[in-house]
């Protein structure tokens, strides 16, 4: 399903089963099935033809007509879901007819005209009474030949490191040193009061990229820090959550949802006081919220300082403090930033294309995002003057005096029509989520598959909406994030990004009017759309931070056609009307704080519903009507308040069950999985003996996280038994991760399946014994080691692993005992390692040479001034000269003497600078 096909991908493939499957229907119906897959499968490949052309080139009729054709096809497969759901061997013939006949009338209301029978091919005749009037209106209004015409295909994804070359900073450097010297270095400025700077510019000129890059370089001089986004619709009780959580984590973390907005106000000036904080205040856009959040930041007396972005002028000037108006890139910094997202460097571009790039460059007037925007497009370009001459005519600029925000939505616009229309449909999809909000990309391609955006290929629908997603970033769509803090699990470069607002704007204003997606926000006002946009028939729908929401739903009267909901805030104030969400395949609650057991009783009503998130539960337990989702395929349920969260017994009758998704979760004892033949992950779910036993039963089990609670249940001591026996009967499995809670010791393992990918373990007391050469698989290994120090010969045994390719080596000691911890020199035989993480109270770490040739990333954690006074040096050398792979390094200081941070700071900044590839530094305290 897409936005130029509509469910035809799908609902093809469901007709043909129709017909083959286990469905009792006549000869004759099977016939008119067939004929209707036919005619179908015309209009499909008219609306391909239709979405090659850019909507503001076609022809009005063409419009209308793909319109109806792809609303004509959701109707179609809403109705054929819920006839074949519930009527796969649980009715007689006669049922099924009535019952479909029913279900087509109810979801799709194309049949006022049909008569009262009983006979589904009747059915059958007015859905094709109502597709040949469709097919009629393509051979009338000439559809396939207003849609021909060229089209520029993608070459296909590029390399990870296209994207990565992205994110680098061209032309910073003068902007950011006249900013640190005005803001930084300002000794005129009283202690009394933070010092205010705002940087003003319009979108895309790289107002946050400046911001942030200030932020990093200079957090560790000030006591704390933080980086807040307030965007065009501020949710200011979030923004002050967010403050206060990035302040103090492990305080915040689980702010209480009563808390008011003065209660947080006055939680962040008692935080601030006798502290000096390094604030960022991005896209600021009216005066109104500076208003609110000034009051928290008020009483900084020790030197703070804030930074405030903003588009707009008048904004800055009310804020006061000192205005600095970024501009636009140089020539020459334009032109570094283009080569660099397509070529190793400038020497690389042929000559050929060093003329039609300054014509490209002009059109984007040094607008960072522009450049990086259209760069990504012709990556995926072949490089010949003839294409990128194409593109040069195609980006249309106006005049010459046409200001660059017009030039920036032009190149954003063409860079979405140069898109297949697979990828059209993915970018949309992305209209629903509120501004600056952190998108996790498991969730996100979980639910490309439920909504059926995924097109079948070769590999796997999650391999193929991988591929997807890496090719949104490699255009330069997406912003990714690249790196996770060292204590997360997972190896994956990019778990997570951002939309630039220009892009937003764009693709919600695209949604309104292709009619793809339905916004209401704070007022029930829909976003992004004007009056003659604004539609009945609503398919998707999204709601922000809404009080007022539930009235503006209720007065919609098409909302038994909305296939995917998607709430964030206080999802509780709209759930009494689900009920009326017939054919809803996603529904995703970002706040669930406000929900309890009732509300979530009203689920199983969801008959088709494939993906449901539920984040923040507050509830103990699920209900038993969840075993009543027959059609579900994910359920995540992480980031609940109890972190401990009892799963139904009906959990067992969840046969398509794909993936659970849980912080802990724990399951009945008498639950029964051996049904379950469709679950792959199963995360975060608490070993018993009864469990273990019933998971040894999920032959397709690819991803098992079993936490072991603080306190061990009578019998655990049988899971030293159970456990690895359960291990050897899961020939699938490739990710495990077991996590205690405690000081429960997970080294009763001798052995563990030889075919695993992937194994994070902690704790361990002792070394583990099972790593040796025979796990030939193994790329990911985590481990955390409780008073046990690495040993060379411990190195050893780990570079005896044939594939490891990322390693991450923890290790803890009690509170207030101050080992030393030394790594010594690394073996040379790591063959394949390009991802190196050590995580440690006190950390050396020295690299000798021919050490990880092929290391990449490396992340140390560790305490500088303890490090100091066992070596006795202030050099901190650590040897990154000799790893001639290396493009990426973090490092996180543990509190001790302000100056030894800064010794070592300025020690691995000095070799990384050195460093032939110059690799990128996140240092953070």
């Amino acid at each position: 399903m897409n936005i130029a096909t509509g469910a035809m991908n799908t609902l093809l493939p469901k007709l043909a089963e129709l017909v083959v499957g286990e469905y009792k229907l006549q000869k004759g119906v099977k016939g008119e099935i067939k004929e209707l897959e036919k005619e179908l499968t015309y209009i499909s490949a008219a609306l391909e033809k239709v979405s090659e052309v850019p909507a503001d080139q076609l022809d009005k009729q063409v419009k209308i007509w793909a319109r109806d054709a792809r609303e004509l096809s959701y109707d179609i497969e809403d109705a054929v879901d819920t006839f074949m759901l519930r009527s796969k061997g649980r009715q007689q013939e006669g049922q099924d007819t009535s019952r479909l006949k029913g279900l087509i009338g109810k979801a799709a209301n194309l049949y006022k005209k049909a008569k009262n029978n009983h006979q589904i091919h009747n059915v059958v005749k007015d859905i094709m009474d109502q597709v040949k009037k469709v097919s009629e209106r393509r051979e009338r209004w000439k559809v396939d030949n207003n849609a021909a015409g060229p089209s520029l295909v993608p070459d296909g994804p590029r390399l990870e490191a296209l994207y990565m070359k992205a994110t680098e900073i061209v032309g910073i450097d003068e902007p950011k040193n006249e900013l640190v010297k005005r803001l930084m270095n300002d000794a005129s400025t009283s202690l009394q009061q933070p010092n205010i700077i705002s940087i003003v510019g319009f979108g895309g000129l790289g107002k946050t990229t400046l911001a942030n890059a200030l932020l990093e370089d200079h957090k560790s001089n000030f006591d704390c820090h933080f980086i807040v986004s307030v965007s065009f619709n501020p949710n200011m009780k979030n923004i002050f959550k967010n403050i206060l959580v990035q302040l103090d984590k492990n305080k915040y973390g689980h702010i209480d949802e009563a808390w008011e907005i003065n209660l947080l106000i006055n939680e962040i000036i008692d935080f601030l006081k006798n502290r000096r904080c390094l604030c960022v205040i991005d896209d600021l856009w009216e005066e109104k919220p500076w208003d609110t959040i000034k009051l928290a930041l008020q009483d900084g007396n020790h030197g703070s300082k804030i930074i405030i972005t903003t588009r707009n002028k008048a904004v800055a000037e009310y804020v006061r403090g000192g205005i600095y108006e970024l501009k636009p890139l140089s020539n020459d910094d334009s032109r570094e930033l283009f080569y660099k997202r397509i070529f190793k460097s400038a020497d690389d571009c042929p000559p050929d294309l060093s003329k039609v790039t300054g014509k490209i460059l002009k059109k984007c007037g040094g607008v960072p995002l522009a450049i990086i925007t259209t760069a990504s497009l012709l990556a995926n370009k072949p490089r010949c003057s003839v294409e990128w001459e194409k593109v040069n005519s195609s980006i249309r600029s106006g005049s010459e005096n046409s200001h660059p925000m017009e030039t920036m939505n032009t190149i954003l616009r063409f860079s979405y029509n140069d898109l297949p229309f697979h990828l059209k449909t993915c970018l949309l999809s992305l209209s629903k989520y509120p501004e600056d909000q952190m998108i996790r990309k498991d969730v996100l391609v979980w639910s490309w598959i439920a909504e059926g955006f995924i097109t079948p290929s070769g590999s796997s629908l999650q391999e193929t909406g991988d591929g997807y997603f890496n090719e949104l970033i490699n255009r330069g769509l997406i912003q990714p994030i690249n790196h996770k803090p060292i204590g997360l699990y997972e190896e994956m470069d990019v778990y997570a990004f951002q939309l630039h607002d220009m892009v937003l704007e764009l693709i919600i204003k695209l949604s309104a009017e292709e009619g793809f997606g339905t916004t209401l926000l704070l007022d029930g006002e829909q976003e992004g759309a004007s009056s003659l946009h604004q539609r009945e028939i609503t398919r998707r729908l999204s709601l922000h931070n809404s009080s007022t929401t539930k009235a503006s739903i209720n007065e919609r009267k098409e909302l038994f056609k909305v296939r995917s909901l998607d709430v964030f805030g206080h999802a509780d104030l709209m759930m009494l009307a689900l009920s009326r969400f017939r054919v809803l395949r996603v529904l995703q609650l970002e706040d669930c704080s406000g929900l309890d057991k009732n509300h979530l009783k009203d689920l199983c009503k969801l008959d088709l519903l494939k993906f449901l998130r539920l984040q923040g539960l507050k509830v103990t337990e699920l209900p038993e009507s969840i075993g009543m989702l027959e059609s579900l395929e994910t359920l995540d349920i992480r980031g609940s308040q109890p972190m401990t969260i009892m799963l139904p017994l009906s959990f067992g009758k969840l046969g398509k069950l794909v993936r659970l998704l849980a912080d802990r979760g724990e399951l009945p004892d008498s639950v029964a999985l051996k049904n379950m033949k469709s679950l792959q992950e199963l995360v975060g779910v608490h070993p018993t003996l009864h469990v273990m036993t019933e998971i040894g039963k999920l032959r397709e089990l690819k991803v098992l996280k079993l936490v072991i609670k603080s306190e061990p249940e009578r019998n655990t001591g049988n899971l030293d038994e159970l456990i690895p026996m359960c291990l050897q009967m899961l020939p699938s499995l490739q990710v495990l991760v077991l996590e205690s809670r405690t000081n429960y010791s997970l080294d009763f393992m001798a052995q563990v399946p030889p075919g695993l990918r992937t194994i994070m373990c902690s704790p361990f007391a002792t070394f583990p014994r099972w790593i040796d050469p025979s796990l030939s698989c193994l790329t990911v290994l985590s481990i955390m080691l409780i008073c046990v120090a690495v040993q060379p010969e411990h190195l050893d045994k780990l570079a005896e692993l044939p594939s490891l390719r990322f390693l991450r080596i923890q290790t803890m000691f009690p509170h207030g005992e101050q080992k030393k911890l030394v790594i010594p020199s690394s073996p040379s035989s790591f063959r394949c390692l390009t991802d190196l993480q050590i995580g440690s109270c006190v950390m050396f770490l020295k690299f000798q040479p021919g050490a990880m040739q092929k290391l990449q990333k490396l992340c140390l954690d560790f305490n500088a001034s303890w490090t100091n006074s066992h070596f006795r040096t202030y050099n901190f050398d650590y040897g990154f000269e000799k790893l001639p792979s290396l493009q990426h390094v973090f490092i996180r200081l543990s509190r001790g003497a302000t100056f030894r941070c800064f010794a070592a700071e300025d020690a691995i900044r000095r070799t990384l600078d050195d460093h032939p590839n110059h690799p990128l530094l996140d240092i953070s305290p």
